[in-house]
């Protein structure tokens, strides 16, 4: 049998949630979680990120499509380590690529942190990848060098959602080396989620959904993510616009 204890219990059930109770987070559980993202690993321990809070109803709709009673929006932020490297005569080179991709790393680290404390304390959350590509300096005022890098929306659960499917270890773990899978390995670890999707297109979806996407040329699960789901253009407007965002924001992302 797996060993197990309550970290381990709360990292296997992780799962996302997009229905909440209106019941505020008290501000003791709040800066409890906080708390421990700013535990998490950084490099240096100089922590090249910050957690915008966010509360206000009006503002939240600004960044999130999620009804929640709080989001968290982690920021890569070398502006703070700028100011800090100014007031003590060291220079400022820390715009590069490396250091924003490490930025990137440390924030997302911090706030995965945030979120296994906060699902340990009975709340529930779900990640937003499209605050990549979102302008946060008129929506939430942020500086130069300072760029998001992820958001969670986090409330008391209103529904208990199932867990997601995974990927067997196989799939995802090579050792030594990266090995090559062959055609059937791959069928083989995608067969949950094809399995998932055609499920959910008999039983849960509309007959003029299920019409909708025949017509555009979707049967199976990865049609429904690249031609049903994030499209060329989908993927291509969100790519640009991260880009404004790092270029805007003073990265220097071209080779000198």
């Amino acid at each position: 049998m797996q060993e197990t204890n309550p970290v381990m219990d709360c990292l296997m059930n992780h799962r996302s949630v997009r229905k909440f109770k209106p019941d505020p987070i008290p501000e003791e559980t709040l800066h409890t979680i906080l708390h421990a993202g700013t535990r998490a690993a950084t490099a240096g321990c100089m922590q090249p990120y910050a957690f915008i809070v966010l509360d206000d109803p009006e503002v939240l709709k600004k960044v999130s499509y999620i009804p929640a009673p709080l989001a968290v929006v982690a920021v890569v932020d070398q502006y703070r380590i700028k100011r800090y490297y100014e007031l003590n005569d060291a220079p400022f080179y820390n715009d590069q690529a490396v250091n924003l991709f490490i930025s990137y790393w440390d924030a997302t680290i911090a706030l995965h942190n945030i979120v296994i404390a906060a699902e340990s304390m009975d709340l529930g959350g779900v990640y937003i990848g499209m605050i990549l590509s979102q302008d946060l300096r008129e929506s939430l005022g942020v500086p130069d060098y300072v760029i998001p890098a992820g958001l969670v929306a986090l409330g008391y659960p209103d529904e208990a959602p199932g867990l997601g499917p995974r990927l067997p270890l196989e799939a995802v773990v090579h050792r030594n080396a990266y090995h090559i899978p062959s055609d059937d390995d791959i069928r083989e670890w995608y067969r949950v989620h094809d399995e998932r999707w055609a499920d959910r297109f008999e039983n849960e979806w509309s007959e003029d959904r299920r019409r909708k996407s025949i017509e555009h040329g979707v049967t199976n699960c990865a049609q429904q993510w690249t031609i049903g789901h994030y499209t060329p253009d989908f993927i291509h407007g969100e790519s640009q616009a991260l880009l404004r965002n790092l270029r805007s924001a003073g990265f220097r992302l071209e080779e000198d």
